[in-house]
């Protein structure tokens, strides 16, 4: 998955900065096909409810509404399929697929602190307590064995952490990021903060933006929500997040 905030409003994504190469080529053609690339997926992305202006190109993947990562490969068949579609009345977003859901691994990277990973079992806890789903994870310890990892980074910026959404082919998202520019952050903080990311890998998007699709049957507005764009401390899931997963996964 998207950007989340500390209770003093401050942004989970990175700031959007726009890049653009400025490499030079001897073979000229190759930059437009690459612009023509990149407003395809942008048009694409636009199409689908997210905001021009917190869509960022790195390299081979894609970060929008600064937290929810998606690759070039996978967009471009998202593309594909939104091309050959003959009614607009279908979902973006992927979720996790029955092969998957009721039992989706999570590796942690050693180097991955203490703190983290107490906040990421109580995340796992947390998803793993949702009454009337087959919702289900586990953390492994082997990372051939898992569907998703979880791994420090750093970067003097304003996201706190970051997630893959799920793939087109029902799996997992492959990863969450997390930042230790924010090593400090309160636990109960921390645990809010994974358990949105994991959210992100089961195929929510933030409920208090506009990209993705409203779930029929739960509520428009649900400020308290774990998948809201920024960070509270944890108060356990609303009934509206118990709702939409009941309704995304049920048993």
């Amino acid at each position: 998955m998207r950007e989340l905030k500390t209770n003093s409003m401050l942004f989970l994504a990175a700031v959007v900065l726009l890049t653009a190469s400025c490499a030079k080529s001897s073979s000229a053609p190759e930059a437009p096909a690459s612009q023509e690339n990149t407003e395809e997926i942008t048009s694409y992305l636009a199409s689908q409810g997210f905001d021009q202006k917190q869509i960022v190109f790195e390299d081979d993947r894609v970060i929008v509404e600064k937290d929810i990562i998606l690759t070039r490969a996978e967009l471009q068949q998202r593309i594909a399929d939104w091309k050959t579609a003959t009614t607009e009345q279908r979902r973006h977003n992927y979720i996790v697929s029955n092969s998957y859901n009721s039992n989706i691994t999570i590796y942690i990277d050693p180097a991955v602190p203490t703190a983290w990973r107490t906040a990421i079992q109580g995340a796992v806890n947390n998803w793993n307590a949702v009454p009337s789903s087959r919702l289900g994870m586990s953390i492994v310890s082997s990372q051939s064995a898992a569907h998703c990892r979880v791994f420090m980074g750093f970067q003097s910026a304003n996201w706190i952490a970051r997630a893959y959404l799920p793939a087109s082919n029902g799996r997992p998202g492959v990863s969450v990021e997390i930042n230790s520019n924010y090593n400090s952050l309160p636990a109960s903080q921390k645990l809010f903060a994974i358990t949105h990311e994991f959210g992100h890998t089961i195929g929510f998007h933030h409920t208090n933006q506009t990209s993705g699709i409203h779930i029929a049957g739960t509520p428009t507005s649900d400020p308290n929500s774990v998948m809201n764009s920024f960070v509270l401390n944890w108060n356990g899931f609303t009934s509206a997040d118990v709702l939409a997963t009941q309704i995304l996964y049920p048993n």
